[in-house]
This record gives structure tokens, sequence and C-alpha cells, in this order.
């Protein structure tokens, strides 16, 4: 098989290297700079590591009470901050709907 493909010398390589790289803001800056000037609070993300099957629990915990992860998630947070004496999370809503139907 004959191949078309060319490599790239390793002087245009070093060359890339040694210049500067140019910043651009991240979709979080560009949200937080957007917040703080419309007095909204900015939103970020926060991942949790489950098993598979733990996933699968909170997932049919989310269907059978109607709630969606963001809401239960919420709610437990809340409670941990509760019972050490510090004030609960502000309410946000899920950066993407669920497109559950409401109860």
């Amino acid at each position: 098989m004959s191949s078309k493909r060319t490599g790239r010398a390793l002087a245009d390589v070093m060359g890339e290297l040694d210049e500067e790289p140019t910043v651009t803001p991240t979709a979080a800056a560009v949200d937080i700079s957007v917040a703080k000037e419309s007095g909204t609070p900015a939103i970020v993300p926060i991942n949790v590591q489950v098993t598979p099957r733990d996933r699968k629990r909170l997932r049919q915990l989310s269907l059978d009470s109607g709630l969606s992860l963001q809401k239960l998630g919420h709610e437990a947070w809340n409670r941990l901050l509760e019972a050490r004496g510090l004030e609960p999370l502000e309410a946000v809503a899920a950066s993407v709907p669920s497109g559950r139907s409401r109860r």
C-alpha cells in the first residue's frame, strides 16, 4: 500500500514549540465573565466517579422519584452541608434539560 502522507520536518515541529501559544478564553471563562456582568452566579460542573452498578441505582432513583440527577445531587450536598452547619448551595438549573416530563 502506498501512502501519500508526508511527515513534518523536525525544524517545523521545534519552531512551533518555541513560539508563544496564543491564549484564547475558554468557554468557562467567558461564562464567568458574562455571569459577572449580568449579576447571575457562574455555574461550574462537578464530576463524581461511581461504579456502573451505582450509576444504574442512581439513575433508577432518578426515574422512581421523578427528579433529575442534578436535583438529587443538590439535595444530597445540601444535607451534607446542613449536617456540618454550613449554608446550602444556591439553586441552579441543569445546563442541559433532562427532557423528562414534569409530574
